[in-house]
């Protein structure tokens, strides 16, 4: 068993959140997200909700250290990509963070924020629990919904993974993509690739025995559009993946867009809280 798992944690490009049929891990298709991060890794912190030191990161640090717990020593960052956001809020809060990504290529870029990164999926790592493996204060999910197929069996374990008082924080985009900028066929790939609505999300937390809350943060996004044109074309978003060039060039001369392109980007903060022992 020890063996299995270990041998699993080695596939460096396996899926972010998959489940098991008939005892093996779902098919190829799943590991599209991972193979996509490793071409982005350095288009990614280009982007303004990725720069690191930028104002989104800080404005987002900080929604994050009010959702934490008052008490927060360590937290694990699963599907951290590149450890820029875990760095930052190591240093931000003075707690531990450690990182779960299974991208080796955006993995090994942890290293330049002072991030231990495993290697690993997240169930993966979530059954490390079995082997009576440390608990953390939070675990932080940021921006990896969009990859979870199976939200019952992930989070249950994912459960056993906190201390008592501990939070699962999950944050996320909404469902729908209304008011981004995206030539029209991303708004479909947005939504095909939403694998369950965040209510889903939700009621599998609440199942894992954690109390839910969930509010929205907006943040003001304004650039230059051919910044946001040469984000779009490089596809700095994973659902971006599956456009084609013609619909990315024609989309792009539709929308028409002005010199200074302005959206707010949504937040989606779920926080699960584990109960105390009384």
């Amino acid at each position: 068993h020890t063996a299995t798992r270990m041998l699993l944690r080695a596939r460096l490009l396996a899926p972010l959140y998959t489940t098991r049929v008939a005892g093996r891990r779902r098919p190829p298709a799943f590991m599209a997200a991972a193979g996509h991060y490793a071409v982005v890794s350095d288009v990614y912190e280009t982007a303004w909700c990725y720069q690191n030191d930028g104002a989104f990161q800080s404005w987002l640090l900080k929604k994050v250290q009010e959702s934490l717990p008052a008490k927060c020593r360590s937290v694990a960052d699963v599907g951290c990509g590149t450890g820029n956001f875990s760095g930052a809020l190591q240093k931000a809060m003075g707690v531990r963070v450690v990182g779960v990504e299974p991208s080796a290529e955006m993995a090994a870029k942890a290293v330049d924020y002072g991030v231990n990164v495993e290697v690993a999926d997240a169930l993966t790592w979530a059954e490390a629990a079995e082997d009576d493996a440390e608990r953390f204060d939070a675990v932080l999910m940021k921006e990896v919904r969009h990859h979870i197929d199976d939200p019952t069996s992930l989070y249950e374990k994912l459960a056993t993974r906190l201390s008592p008082g501990g939070r699962i924080l999950l944050l996320t985009r909404p469902d729908e993509s209304q008011g981004y900028p995206f030539p029209p066929a991303a708004h479909k790939h947005w939504s095909a690739g939403v694998l369950l609505p965040l209510k889903a999300h939700e009621e599998a937390l609440a199942r894992a025995g954690l109390r839910v809350t969930v509010r929205e943060e907006r943040y003001p996004v304004q650039m230059r559009r051919d910044e946001w044109e040469r984000l779009v074309r490089q596809r700095f978003w994973s659902h971006l993946r599956n456009l084609t060039e013609n619909e990315v060039e024609d989309g792009l001369r539709e929308l028409a867009l002005p010199e200074d392109v302005h959206f707010e980007d949504r937040m989606m903060f779920v926080v699960a809280e584990l109960a105390s022992p009384e």
